[in-house]
Protein backbone atom coordinates (compact mmCIF):
# COMPACT_ATOMS: atom_id res chain seq x y z
CA UNK A 1 0.00 0.00 0.00
CA UNK A 2 1.31 3.53 -0.94
CA UNK A 3 1.81 5.87 1.94
CA UNK A 4 0.68 9.70 2.15
CA UNK A 5 2.38 11.53 4.68
CA UNK A 6 0.87 14.80 4.94
CA UNK A 7 0.76 18.07 7.24
CA UNK A 8 4.43 18.18 7.63
CA UNK A 9 7.19 20.85 7.36
CA UNK A 10 9.40 18.97 4.55
CA UNK A 11 12.95 19.48 4.63
CA UNK A 12 13.97 18.06 1.34
CA UNK A 13 17.89 18.41 2.13
CA UNK A 14 18.43 18.98 -2.03
CA UNK A 15 20.91 20.88 -3.43
CA UNK A 16 18.68 24.01 -3.30
CA UNK A 17 17.90 23.22 0.19
CA UNK A 18 14.10 23.72 -0.63
CA UNK A 19 11.55 23.23 2.12
CA UNK A 20 7.66 22.64 2.16
CA UNK A 21 5.72 24.40 5.12
CA UNK A 22 2.43 23.00 4.43
CA UNK A 23 4.65 19.57 2.91
CA UNK A 24 3.71 15.98 2.08
CA UNK A 25 5.46 13.14 0.22
CA UNK A 26 4.33 10.53 -1.46
CA UNK A 27 5.77 7.03 -0.70
CA UNK A 28 5.13 3.91 -3.33
CA UNK A 29 7.57 0.60 -2.96
CA UNK A 30 9.79 1.88 -0.63
CA UNK A 31 10.67 5.38 -2.38
CA UNK A 32 9.34 9.00 -2.79
CA UNK A 33 6.95 9.18 -5.63
CA UNK A 34 6.17 12.82 -5.26
CA UNK A 35 7.35 15.49 -2.40
CA UNK A 36 5.85 18.98 -2.35
CA UNK A 37 3.43 21.21 -1.23
CA UNK A 38 0.36 19.03 -0.30
CA UNK A 39 -1.78 21.51 -2.50
CA UNK A 40 -0.21 20.25 -5.39
CA UNK A 41 -0.15 16.55 -4.08
CA UNK A 42 -1.26 14.28 -6.96
CA UNK A 43 -2.92 12.06 -4.48
CA UNK A 44 -5.61 13.45 -2.73
CA UNK A 45 -5.99 12.30 1.47
CA UNK A 46 -8.80 10.41 0.51
CA UNK A 47 -6.97 8.29 -1.63
CA UNK A 48 -8.57 4.88 -0.76
CA UNK A 49 -5.31 3.18 -1.97
CA UNK A 50 -3.21 5.15 0.12
CA UNK A 51 -2.16 5.06 3.89
CA UNK A 52 -2.46 8.38 4.89
CA UNK A 53 -0.34 9.80 7.99
CA UNK A 54 -1.16 13.39 9.55
CA UNK A 55 2.23 14.37 10.79
CA UNK A 56 0.86 16.88 12.63
CA UNK A 57 3.10 19.93 11.52
CA UNK A 58 6.05 17.81 12.60
CA UNK A 59 9.31 18.23 10.76
CA UNK A 60 10.30 15.87 8.23
CA UNK A 61 14.30 15.68 7.11
CA UNK A 62 16.25 13.19 5.03
CA UNK A 63 17.76 10.53 7.28
CA UNK A 64 21.23 11.12 8.41
CA UNK A 65 24.46 9.18 7.05
CA UNK A 66 27.02 8.26 9.23
CA UNK A 67 30.50 8.03 6.98
CA UNK A 68 32.40 6.66 10.10
CA UNK A 69 32.24 3.99 13.03
CA UNK A 70 33.31 1.27 15.02
CA UNK A 71 29.79 -0.02 16.04
CA UNK A 72 31.51 -3.58 17.41
CA UNK A 73 33.64 -1.27 19.76
CA UNK A 74 30.80 0.27 21.63
CA UNK A 75 30.57 -1.84 24.39
CA UNK A 76 33.79 -0.37 25.86
CA UNK A 77 32.68 3.23 25.65
CA UNK A 78 34.60 5.53 28.44
CA UNK A 79 37.06 3.02 29.12
CA UNK A 80 39.54 5.48 28.01
CA UNK A 81 39.05 9.34 27.58
CA UNK A 82 42.25 11.12 27.42
CA UNK A 83 45.15 10.81 25.63
CA UNK A 84 46.14 11.74 21.81
CA UNK A 85 45.36 9.22 18.95
CA UNK A 86 49.06 7.05 19.56
CA UNK A 87 48.91 6.72 23.75
CA UNK A 88 44.60 6.45 23.73
CA UNK A 89 45.06 3.61 21.21
CA UNK A 90 47.87 1.35 23.55
CA UNK A 91 45.75 2.34 26.64
CA UNK A 92 42.68 0.61 24.58
CA UNK A 93 44.76 -2.46 23.15
CA UNK A 94 44.51 -4.54 25.76
CA UNK A 95 40.83 -4.03 26.01
CA UNK A 96 39.74 -4.34 22.33
CA UNK A 97 42.77 -6.65 20.56
CA UNK A 98 40.59 -9.92 22.59
CA UNK A 99 37.48 -8.77 21.54
CA UNK A 100 35.44 -12.03 20.26
CA UNK A 101 33.21 -11.98 16.78
CA UNK A 102 30.37 -12.39 19.92
CA UNK A 103 31.89 -9.19 21.27
CA UNK A 104 31.64 -7.44 18.13
CA UNK A 105 27.96 -8.70 17.71
CA UNK A 106 27.14 -7.04 20.88
CA UNK A 107 28.49 -4.19 20.03
CA UNK A 108 27.04 -3.71 17.17
CA UNK A 109 23.28 -4.39 18.66
CA UNK A 110 24.39 -1.33 21.14
CA UNK A 111 25.35 1.10 18.14
CA UNK A 112 23.05 0.17 15.67
CA UNK A 113 20.14 1.10 18.07
CA UNK A 114 21.84 4.41 19.25
CA UNK A 115 22.07 5.41 15.64
CA UNK A 116 18.53 4.71 14.41
CA UNK A 117 17.06 6.03 18.09
CA UNK A 118 19.47 9.81 16.67
CA UNK A 119 17.59 9.81 13.59
CA UNK A 120 21.13 8.23 11.12
CA UNK A 121 19.76 5.75 8.61
CA UNK A 122 22.69 4.84 7.13
CA UNK A 123 26.02 4.29 8.40
CA UNK A 124 29.62 3.14 7.14
CA UNK A 125 31.32 0.53 9.78
CA UNK A 126 34.92 -0.41 10.44
CA UNK A 127 35.97 -3.40 11.85
CA UNK A 128 39.02 -5.71 12.17
CA UNK A 129 37.12 -9.24 12.05
CA UNK A 130 33.62 -9.91 11.35
CA UNK A 131 33.03 -7.78 7.76
CA UNK A 132 29.50 -8.80 7.88
CA UNK A 133 28.32 -8.77 11.45
CA UNK A 134 27.24 -5.27 11.23
CA UNK A 135 25.07 -5.67 8.20
CA UNK A 136 23.57 -8.46 9.57
CA UNK A 137 22.67 -6.58 12.99
CA UNK A 138 21.74 -3.53 10.84
CA UNK A 139 19.43 -5.43 8.80
CA UNK A 140 17.88 -7.33 11.57
CA UNK A 141 17.07 -3.72 13.07
CA UNK A 142 15.82 -2.32 9.50
CA UNK A 143 18.85 0.23 9.41
CA UNK A 144 20.75 0.82 6.47
CA UNK A 145 24.72 -0.78 6.62
CA UNK A 146 27.70 -0.02 4.51
CA UNK A 147 29.81 -2.47 6.24
CA UNK A 148 33.34 -4.15 6.02
CA UNK A 149 36.62 -4.79 7.44
CA UNK A 150 40.03 -2.99 7.49
CA UNK A 151 43.20 -5.01 7.41
CA UNK A 152 46.20 -4.78 8.75
CA UNK A 153 50.07 -5.75 8.66
CA UNK A 154 50.13 -7.64 11.53
CA UNK A 155 54.42 -6.61 11.70
CA UNK A 156 53.04 -2.68 11.88
CA UNK A 157 50.09 -3.26 14.04
CA UNK A 158 50.53 -6.60 16.30
CA UNK A 159 48.16 -6.16 18.64
CA UNK A 160 45.53 -8.56 17.72
CA UNK A 161 45.64 -11.46 15.57
CA UNK A 162 46.36 -11.12 11.42
CA UNK A 163 43.28 -10.05 9.56
CA UNK A 164 44.15 -10.39 6.22
CA UNK A 165 42.76 -12.33 3.54
CA UNK A 166 40.31 -13.16 6.40
CA UNK A 167 38.56 -9.95 5.86
CA UNK A 168 38.21 -11.06 2.04
CA UNK A 169 36.74 -14.08 2.50
CA UNK A 170 34.32 -13.03 5.35
CA UNK A 171 33.57 -9.81 2.91
CA UNK A 172 32.74 -12.41 -0.04
CA UNK A 173 30.68 -14.71 2.49
CA UNK A 174 29.15 -11.50 3.46
CA UNK A 175 27.91 -10.24 0.22
CA UNK A 176 27.07 -13.68 -0.71
CA UNK A 177 24.56 -13.56 2.59
CA UNK A 178 22.73 -10.45 1.88
CA UNK A 179 22.55 -10.05 -2.08
CA UNK A 180 19.49 -9.10 -3.30
CA UNK A 181 19.07 -7.17 0.04
CA UNK A 182 19.39 -3.45 -1.10
CA UNK A 183 19.98 -1.72 1.88
CA UNK A 184 23.52 -3.38 2.90
CA UNK A 185 25.89 -2.95 0.48
CA UNK A 186 29.90 -3.23 1.43
CA UNK A 187 33.63 -2.09 0.64
CA UNK A 188 37.42 -3.17 1.49
CA UNK A 189 39.56 -1.14 3.51
CA UNK A 190 43.23 -0.88 5.65
CA UNK A 191 43.27 0.50 8.33
CA UNK A 192 46.31 3.32 7.69
CA UNK A 193 49.49 4.55 5.73
CA UNK A 194 51.13 3.80 9.19
CA UNK A 195 49.63 0.48 10.52
CA UNK A 196 49.72 -1.57 6.66
CA UNK A 197 52.76 -2.10 4.61
CA UNK A 198 52.81 -0.83 0.61
CA UNK A 199 52.22 -3.72 -0.44
CA UNK A 200 49.16 -4.54 1.47
CA UNK A 201 47.76 -1.22 0.46
CA UNK A 202 47.83 -1.89 -3.05
CA UNK A 203 46.72 -5.67 -2.76
CA UNK A 204 43.52 -4.49 -0.60
CA UNK A 205 42.63 -1.44 -3.46
CA UNK A 206 42.99 -4.01 -6.38
CA UNK A 207 41.01 -6.47 -4.49
CA UNK A 208 38.69 -4.13 -3.67
CA UNK A 209 38.32 -3.21 -7.92
CA UNK A 210 38.11 -7.03 -8.61
CA UNK A 211 35.40 -7.05 -6.66
CA UNK A 212 33.63 -3.79 -7.75
CA UNK A 213 34.17 -2.65 -3.60
CA UNK A 214 34.50 1.10 -2.56
CA UNK A 215 38.21 1.59 -0.26
CA UNK A 216 37.73 2.53 2.95
CA UNK A 217 40.79 3.75 5.35
CA UNK A 218 41.88 6.16 8.09
CA UNK A 219 44.52 8.62 6.73
CA UNK A 220 46.13 11.75 7.72
CA UNK A 221 44.44 11.72 11.14
CA UNK A 222 47.20 13.26 13.70
CA UNK A 223 50.65 15.04 12.98
CA UNK A 224 52.41 12.04 14.53
CA UNK A 225 51.29 9.99 11.55
CA UNK A 226 52.27 11.91 8.94
CA UNK A 227 55.92 12.53 11.12
CA UNK A 228 55.44 8.49 10.90
CA UNK A 229 54.72 8.13 7.19
CA UNK A 230 56.88 10.44 5.98
CA UNK A 231 59.55 9.31 7.73
CA UNK A 232 59.53 5.50 6.53
CA UNK A 233 58.19 6.17 2.91
CA UNK A 234 59.76 9.94 2.21
CA UNK A 235 55.90 11.02 1.59
CA UNK A 236 52.81 12.53 3.22
CA UNK A 237 50.42 10.16 4.27
CA UNK A 238 48.07 11.14 1.14
CA UNK A 239 50.75 11.99 -1.08
CA UNK A 240 51.88 8.42 -0.48
CA UNK A 241 48.29 6.87 -1.04
CA UNK A 242 48.30 8.61 -3.67
CA UNK A 243 51.88 7.39 -5.56
CA UNK A 244 50.45 3.40 -4.61
CA UNK A 245 47.32 4.59 -6.77
CA UNK A 246 44.74 3.48 -4.45
CA UNK A 247 43.27 7.18 -4.74
CA UNK A 248 40.43 6.99 -6.85
CA UNK A 249 36.85 8.45 -6.96
CA UNK A 250 35.72 4.85 -5.46
CA UNK A 251 38.13 5.77 -2.21
CA UNK A 252 36.72 7.21 0.85
CA UNK A 253 39.34 8.44 3.65
CA UNK A 254 38.50 8.98 7.29
CA UNK A 255 39.89 12.38 9.37
CA UNK A 256 42.51 14.32 6.73
CA UNK A 257 42.90 16.03 9.23
CA UNK A 258 46.34 16.99 8.54
CA UNK A 259 46.90 18.11 4.48
CA UNK A 260 48.95 20.49 2.78
CA UNK A 261 47.89 22.22 -0.18
CA UNK A 262 49.45 19.82 -2.66
CA UNK A 263 47.23 16.60 -1.03
CA UNK A 264 44.28 18.66 -0.93
CA UNK A 265 44.88 19.25 -4.89
CA UNK A 266 45.81 15.18 -4.88
CA UNK A 267 41.97 14.33 -3.23
CA UNK A 268 40.12 17.22 -5.53
CA UNK A 269 42.22 15.93 -9.03
CA UNK A 270 41.96 12.05 -7.74
CA UNK A 271 37.69 12.43 -6.77
CA UNK A 272 38.06 10.49 -3.43
CA UNK A 273 36.06 11.56 -0.73
CA UNK A 274 36.33 12.39 2.72
CA UNK A 275 34.64 11.80 6.28
CA UNK A 276 34.92 14.48 8.82
CA UNK A 277 35.03 13.49 12.35
CA UNK A 278 35.41 16.46 13.93
CA UNK A 279 34.28 15.37 18.01
CA UNK A 280 36.77 12.31 17.71
CA UNK A 281 39.45 14.57 16.32
CA UNK A 282 39.07 17.40 19.14
CA UNK A 283 38.92 14.84 21.69
CA UNK A 284 42.21 12.89 21.15
CA UNK A 285 43.88 15.96 20.47
CA UNK A 286 44.34 15.53 16.62
CA UNK A 287 43.47 19.05 14.94
CA UNK A 288 40.70 20.20 13.45
CA UNK A 289 40.15 19.17 9.70
CA UNK A 290 40.44 21.59 6.30
CA UNK A 291 36.60 20.93 5.81
CA UNK A 292 36.38 24.61 4.11
CA UNK A 293 39.60 24.01 2.03
CA UNK A 294 38.51 20.46 0.93
CA UNK A 295 35.09 21.53 0.34
CA UNK A 296 35.52 24.12 -1.73
CA UNK A 297 37.54 22.22 -4.28
CA UNK A 298 34.95 19.81 -4.30
CA UNK A 299 36.11 17.02 -2.44
CA UNK A 300 33.17 15.08 -0.97
CA UNK A 301 32.91 15.91 2.44
CA UNK A 302 30.61 13.55 4.54
CA UNK A 303 30.52 13.47 8.55
CA UNK A 304 31.45 11.07 10.94
CA UNK A 305 31.16 9.92 14.85
CA UNK A 306 33.94 7.56 15.00
CA UNK A 307 33.52 5.05 17.59
CA UNK A 308 32.29 5.11 20.94
CA UNK A 309 35.67 5.26 22.50
CA UNK A 310 36.76 8.26 20.58
CA UNK A 311 33.57 9.75 20.81
CA UNK A 312 31.28 7.88 23.82
CA UNK A 313 28.36 9.01 21.33
CA UNK A 314 26.72 8.15 18.03
CA UNK A 315 24.79 11.77 17.66
CA UNK A 316 25.20 12.75 14.20
CA UNK A 317 23.20 15.86 15.76
CA UNK A 318 26.27 16.82 17.72
CA UNK A 319 28.41 16.25 15.03
CA UNK A 320 26.58 18.98 12.99
CA UNK A 321 26.85 21.40 15.55
CA UNK A 322 30.42 20.76 16.67
CA UNK A 323 31.86 20.28 13.13
CA UNK A 324 30.53 24.06 12.53
CA UNK A 325 31.39 25.46 16.13
CA UNK A 326 35.09 23.74 15.71
CA UNK A 327 35.48 25.44 12.42
CA UNK A 328 34.57 28.93 13.40
CA UNK A 329 36.27 29.24 16.64
CA UNK A 330 39.68 27.55 14.72
CA UNK A 331 39.45 30.07 11.68
CA UNK A 332 37.71 33.15 13.98
CA UNK A 333 35.47 33.22 11.08
CA UNK A 334 32.11 33.68 12.32
CA UNK A 335 30.42 32.89 8.76
CA UNK A 336 32.85 29.43 8.30
CA UNK A 337 30.08 26.99 7.59
CA UNK A 338 26.58 27.17 7.47
CA UNK A 339 23.58 25.40 8.77
CA UNK A 340 22.75 24.30 5.40
CA UNK A 341 26.65 23.30 4.43
CA UNK A 342 26.54 20.49 7.47
CA UNK A 343 22.87 19.69 6.72
CA UNK A 344 24.58 18.78 3.34
CA UNK A 345 27.35 17.05 4.44
CA UNK A 346 25.45 14.99 7.27
CA UNK A 347 22.77 13.76 4.38
CA UNK A 348 23.45 14.47 1.11
CA UNK A 349 27.27 14.40 0.87
CA UNK A 350 27.50 12.19 3.41
CA UNK A 351 25.89 9.96 0.86
CA UNK A 352 27.89 10.57 -1.85
CA UNK A 353 31.30 10.33 -0.03
CA UNK A 354 29.78 6.48 0.42
CA UNK A 355 28.64 6.23 -3.41
CA UNK A 356 25.00 6.16 -2.30
CA UNK A 357 23.71 9.72 -3.72
CA UNK A 358 21.44 8.31 -6.60
CA UNK A 359 19.68 6.54 -3.80
CA UNK A 360 19.93 7.99 -0.52
CA UNK A 361 20.61 11.71 0.86
CA UNK A 362 17.77 13.82 0.06
CA UNK A 363 13.73 13.54 0.05
CA UNK A 364 13.49 13.98 -3.63
CA UNK A 365 11.12 11.80 -6.12
CA UNK A 366 12.92 8.55 -6.86
CA UNK A 367 14.60 8.29 -4.14
CA UNK A 368 14.57 5.53 -1.03
CA UNK A 369 12.51 6.83 1.44
CA UNK A 370 14.74 7.70 3.99
CA UNK A 371 13.32 10.05 6.60
CA UNK A 372 13.57 11.44 9.83
CA UNK A 373 10.64 13.37 11.72
CA UNK A 374 11.13 15.43 14.72
CA UNK A 375 9.11 17.01 17.27
CA UNK A 376 10.64 20.69 16.69
CA UNK A 377 8.53 23.79 17.02
CA UNK A 378 9.72 27.46 17.71
CA UNK A 379 7.74 30.07 19.15
CA UNK A 380 7.70 32.35 16.49
CA UNK A 381 6.62 29.72 14.35
CA UNK A 382 8.75 27.27 11.88
CA UNK A 383 10.45 29.21 8.83
CA UNK A 384 13.09 27.36 6.31
CA UNK A 385 15.78 29.58 8.42
CA UNK A 386 14.41 28.40 12.12
CA UNK A 387 13.91 25.23 10.77
CA UNK A 388 17.78 24.82 9.23
CA UNK A 389 18.70 26.58 12.85
CA UNK A 390 17.47 24.09 14.68
CA UNK A 391 18.32 21.12 13.39
CA UNK A 392 21.46 22.29 13.34
CA UNK A 393 22.45 23.95 16.65
CA UNK A 394 19.03 23.02 18.93
CA UNK A 395 18.02 19.10 17.69
CA UNK A 396 18.91 15.86 18.90
CA UNK A 397 17.78 12.31 19.31
CA UNK A 398 15.19 13.63 22.12
CA UNK A 399 13.43 15.29 19.18
CA UNK A 400 12.90 12.11 16.69
CA UNK A 401 9.73 10.99 16.84
CA UNK A 402 9.73 8.33 14.16
CA UNK A 403 12.39 7.08 11.45
CA UNK A 404 11.40 5.52 8.42
CA UNK A 405 13.96 3.34 5.59
CA UNK A 406 12.97 2.26 2.17
CA UNK A 407 9.17 3.41 3.49
CA UNK A 408 9.29 1.17 6.52
CA UNK A 409 8.94 2.72 9.91
CA UNK A 410 11.31 1.43 12.36
CA UNK A 411 10.98 3.40 15.23
CA UNK A 412 8.27 5.33 16.11
CA UNK A 413 7.56 6.83 19.74
CA UNK A 414 10.70 5.53 21.31
CA UNK A 415 10.17 2.08 20.17
CA UNK A 416 11.71 -0.15 17.68
CA UNK A 417 9.53 -1.99 15.35
CA UNK A 418 11.84 -4.44 13.96
CA UNK A 419 12.88 -5.40 17.21
CA UNK A 420 12.63 -6.07 20.93
CA UNK A 421 14.89 -3.21 22.70
CA UNK A 422 14.33 -4.09 26.04
CA UNK A 423 15.53 -8.09 25.26
CA UNK A 424 18.20 -6.56 23.44
CA UNK A 425 19.42 -4.17 26.71
CA UNK A 426 18.85 -7.30 28.66
CA UNK A 427 21.56 -9.51 26.48
CA UNK A 428 24.29 -6.68 26.18
CA UNK A 429 24.24 -6.11 30.17
CA UNK A 430 24.45 -10.35 30.96
CA UNK A 431 27.26 -9.80 27.92
CA UNK A 432 28.78 -7.03 29.26
CA UNK A 433 29.14 -8.27 32.79
CA UNK A 434 30.77 -11.60 31.25
CA UNK A 435 33.48 -9.39 29.63
CA UNK A 436 33.71 -6.88 32.88
CA UNK A 437 34.43 -9.95 35.04
CA UNK A 438 37.15 -11.62 32.13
Amino acid sequence: MDTLLRNAFIYTGDAQHRCFANGAALIRQGRLQWVGDEADCPEAPEHTAARVVDLGGRVVMPGLVNTHTHGGLSLHRGCCDSGNLFQWAQTLAPHTSPLTLEDNRWGCYQAVLEMVRGGITTACDCTRYGAGLFASVAAEVGMRAFGGAMANSPALRPNGRPNWPLALEETRQAMADHAGDGRVRFYLGAHSPYSCTPELLVEVKQAANQLGLPFVIHAAESREEVDMVQSRYGRRPIEHLHHLGVLDSRTLLAHCVWLDEGELALLAETGAAVSHNPISNAKLASGVAPVMALRARGVPVGLGTDSMLSNNALNLFQEMKFAVLLQRAHQLDGHALSAGDVLAMGTREGAQALGWQDEIGSLEAGKEADLVVLDIDHPLGLTPERVLSDLVFAAGPQHVQAVMVHGETIFEAGRFTRVDEAQIKAGLREHGMSLSNA
